[in-house]
């Protein structure tokens, strides 16, 4: 058939109309696939006798494979296929080398996944695939420019050496890469050229492979360099300098472009971080954590927000809520709201006159938007609590024998509709080991609900908050289907009377960059734990306390908090930063904090009975858990 006439949208195949035929690979015993193959149409229908060695090539294809299959080999197809051209009657016209075809199949392949593609690192790892596999390069580097150096940004089969003195060079220093783009322009070295030598891992490799270096073009201007080392038998390639520059400039320009998006993107992620709370209190009688997940990858900025407030007397507030809109005007509302509800809780109202005075600051800004909002008060030494809702879907609640009841209460109005709107308090009796999820629409998906199955699965384990998070938003991220909304999580575990949970709960701020902090929590951690008669298991809980610490410090660059709670049958340390990346496995000790540890996460992970990494709403939360010993077990 015309391949290009009757699939339009399968014309980047190629750049010239083609017709194909395709024959099925079945054996006895398998269906395998196809065996698809393409002329140029250069007039009249495909002869029938190219259909019939196409027939019994497909035959003795799968005759093949179904004996590989037998002894075990794969049978699942390599991300990028393998093109080769077929010389024979009517298999191309005199201006085409061997290679043409297959180089510009790929071309236009990797083309049109560069054209949808948004971070510069898929960029770059996807032209480094169709580059190995598709151009059967031995080994290949994308550098790219960064200021007046070259910084390599992925690289594959190269040596290390080689990789570690280009990260880093001086466009001023002379070497293949910056040679290609100052010049703008192919450069090409033979096999055995002193300027290539040594790149490739294995010494004679030098001597059977030649380099090209090409600039990657955008406008006017080199971004970088693609780098590959070629065999000598593959020398046929130097001829195809059209199709070369064309891949150049397709890179090139994908690069400019994510690169742009990148750092648009970055800033909008750090505004929407920044009016998130870095690191949630911790009152006696309360724990909490949250979650905060973006539902798209541009710029935009969403209006979902939470908070938790502490009120005089030890009194807890818990805020959630959504700004209508995903835009600079929804996050700078959001912010402005954010700002006036803690105020309104601190003056020490009501949920209910919360929202309403919220309500009236909304009105008064005077924007199209809308916003809905949850708000609950909490008394630890009670258990008391009252919940008023404008418009927000109420909390899900879960008991500590694993019961999880309905919150009825009336919606209300969402904020900045209507002047007069009123919103009623609903009044609840928490029992110690209650959890509140407090959530956003984002989380629920587009029925407006949030799967039971899911909110089921994630409760299994209550005791363990991080965990309750980490898989409520996992399956935020993984569901097929779900409102192009952020997500935000807020989960608050009630424990007890403030003043039984005080005698079981320790905590500690060291400021930033304080590296004498995990000295500090080592010292007091041991008397925390004789405190508790637990002196036997001081030894193990200083040396993962002071790596875990040390790593927030070094890494998250904040205040580091540290929350230690002696439960029944386990102590739990808590050490949360405002770094939202997850923690840094460090496995050799850095110059700046020997003193202090450096040796990361390997010692968690070999030591603590339980431990996670979980990134927060603006920061994350390293956790590990000890159980208690035999002795004091049952005492406990």
């Amino acid at each position: 058939m015309d391949f290009v006439t009757s699939h339009p949208d399968l014309a980047v195949f190629a750049p010239f109309p083609l017709q194909a035929a395709a024959a099925p690979l079945f054996s006895p015993t398998r269906r395998i696939g196809t065996l698809s193959a393409f002329w140029l149409l250069v007039g009249g229908e495909i002869a029938e006798s190219a259909r019939e060695r196409l027939a019994v090539a497909a035959s003795s294809l799968a005759g093949d494979l179904d004996r590989l299959a037998d002894h075990g080999t794969s049978m699942v197809p390599p991300l990028v296929p393998h093109v080769v051209t077929v010389e024979g009657e009517g298999a191309g016209v005199e201006s085409m080398t061997s290679s043409t075809a297959p180089l510009v199949y790929h071309l236009h392949k990797l083309a049109t996944l560069l054209a949808t593609t948004v971070h510069t690192r898929d960029v770059v790892e996807m032209s480094m695939e169709r580059v190995l596999d598709g151009f059967q390069a031995r080994a290949a580097v994308v550098s790219l420019v960064d200021g007046d150096r070259l910084r390599v940004a992925c690289s594959s089969g190269c040596a290390r050496e080689f990789i570690r003195t280009l990260h880093g060079s001086l466009l001023a220093q002379r070497r293949p890469e910056t040679e290609a783009v100052e010049r703008r322009r192919l450069v090409l070295y033979g096999p055995r050229d002193t300027q290539t030598a040594g790149r490739l891992p294995e010494p004679l490799s030098d001597q059977e492979c030649f380099w090209m270096v090409l600039p990657l073009i955008a406008g006017r201007r080199a971004v970088g360099a693609l780098s590959m080392a070629f065999g000598v038998e593959r020398r046929d390639i130097v001829a195809e300098q059209g199709t070369l520059t064309t891949l150049a400039t397709a890179v090139g320009q994908a690069v400019e472009r994510t690169k742009m998006q990148d750092v648009q993107h970055a800033l909008a992620d750090d505004l929407q971080h920044a009016l998130l709370p870095p690191v949630l209190p911790q009152p006696a009688g309360v724990v909490s954590t949250s979650r905060y997940a973006s539902a798209t990858s541009g710029i935009e900025l969403g209006g979902d927000w939470y908070d938790l407030i502490k009120l005089p007397e030890g009194r807890v507030m818990m805020v959630i809520g959504d700004v209508q809109g995903h835009n600079t005007a929804a996050a700078v509302v959001m912010g402005e709201l954010r700002s006036g509800v803690r105020a309104y809780a601190t003056e020490g109202h009501d949920p209910g006159v919360v929202l309403a005075r919220a309500n009236q600051l909304m009105i008064g800004l005077e924007t199209d938007l809308f916003a809905t909002c949850c708000c609950a008060w909490l008394d630890p030494d009670t258990g008391r609590a009252q919940i008023a809702t404008a418009g927000h879907p109420p909390p899900l609640m879960r008991t500590a024998d694993g019961r999880m009841p309905p919150v009825f209460l009336d919606a209300g109005m969402p904020l900045g509709i209507d002047s007069e709107a009123t919103y009623e308090v609903a009044d609840l009796q928490l029992e110690p080991g209650t959890l509140l999820a407090f959530y956003t629409d984002g989380l629920a998906g587009l029925g407006g609900d949030v799967d039971p199955k899911a909110v089921s699965a994630a409760f299994d384990n209550p005791g363990n908050l991080e965990s309750v998070g980490d898989r409520l938003i996992r399956g935020f991220s993984e569901a097929p289907l779900r409102c192009s909304d952020d997500a935000a999580l807020l989960l608050v575990v009630y424990e007890g009377p403030s003043a039984e949970a005080q005698h079981n709960v320790r905590q500690l701020r060291i400021h930033r960059r304080d590296l004498h902090g995990a000295q500090q929590t080592r010292r007091l951690l041991r008397e925390w734990l004789a405190g508790w008669e637990l002196s036997s298991m001081a030894d193990d809980e200083e040396l993962l306390v002071s790596e875990v610490v040390t790593n927030g410090l070094v890494h998250g660059d904040s205040d580091v908090y540290v929350y230690v709670h002696r439960y029944p049958e386990r102590i739990r340390v808590e050490v949360r930063d405002s770094d939202p990346h997850l923690a840094q496995a460090v496995t050799v000790p850095r110059e700046e904090d020997q003193a202090e540890g450096g040796r990361g996460l390997v010692i968690v992970s070999a030591l603590a009975s339980a431990w996670g990494n979980s990134p927060s709403g603006r920061g994350k939360t390293v956790w590990f858990e000890m159980p208690m010993p035999d002795a004091h077990g049952a005492d406990a």
